[in-house]
């Protein structure tokens, strides 16, 4: 599956450029598809950690049935009061 790409432009150093111009000639890969495959490698650990933090189990824990208690949460939270 191909997901959106965004164009940008980058300036690279004279060994920077010839280092990926002689990885595209041993690799046969384009230089936009080496320097993706490197910016994954180096973000790839940080993404998977992201998604294992504990914090995020603490997403969908407010789901609800749709009922209306937050807009109305002064109604729900008065009858419950009366009904002691």
């Amino acid at each position: 599956m191909e997901t959106a790409k965004h164009r940008t432009q980058i300036s690279l150093e004279t060994w920077q450029y010839q280092a990926l111009l002689e990885t595209s000639r041993k690799t046969k890969k384009s230089l936009s598809n080496i320097i993706r495959d490197l910016v994954s490698e180096k973000f790839s650990k940080q993404a998977a950690s992201a998604k294992s933090d504990p914090i995020m189990k603490i997403i969908g824990i407010g789901a609800g049935n749709g009922s209306p208690v937050a807009k109305e949460h002064d109604k729900y939270l008065y009858a419950s009061r009366k009904k002691r």
